[in-house]
């Protein structure tokens, strides 16, 4: 039989714990988040409120669980872990596309790669610079501004005819 207190530094031994030793494992180092870090939180911010409340509950979820589905399940209650990622996935997803399409939108009004000359209406020059420039299609085109895709098109169409594209390097 073997006897512990009879063993030199018995703790050593059985992989003990020294209690005056610092274990480096379990401190995290957090960095301070860049400009970049913040200017994309703030984008985040600003589009939570006009998500849905459900959207908006996994996102908050995410953040206070630091996105342990586990947990977040837990908390709704009558959810599996995999529904909750199931919309968490979703959520993002569509988080992302929301602030894809407002940055998209924002580079319309900041810089263009076409000039087009001609009497065409502001609508129509949306309509056209979100066609060549953004490459969207009418579908997408008529979402972004709420309107008929068929009023799309025709307007597209109407303004085509009266412009002369001139690309800009």
């Amino acid at each position: 039989m073997l006897r512990l207190d009879e063993i030199e530094n018995y703790q050593e031994f059985i992989a003990g714990h020294d209690p005056f030793q610092e274990d480096e494992g379990e401190f995290v180092y957090h960095q301070a988040p860049g400009e970049e870090e913040i200017k994309q939180w703030e984008q985040v911010k600003a589009v939570i409120p006009n998500l849905s409340q459900d959207q908006q509950l996994f996102i908050r979820l995410c953040i206070k669980y630091s996105f342990d589905y586990g947990q977040m399940a837990w908390h709704i209650g009558g959810i599996s872990d995999y529904q909750v990622a199931r919309k968490v996935k979703r959520t993002l997803e569509c988080l992302k596309a929301v602030i894809t399409d407002s940055q998209k939108l924002d580079q319309i009004e900041k810089t263009s790669r076409f000039r087009f000359e001609g009497d065409v209406s502001e609508e129509q020059s949306k309509i056209l610079q979100m066609r060549y420039e953004l490459q969207y299609s009418f579908t997408e085109i008529a979402e972004a501004l709420n309107l008929n895709q068929g009023y799309i098109q025709q307007a597209f169409a109407a303004a085509s005819l009266k412009i002369r594209k001139i690309k800009i390097r």
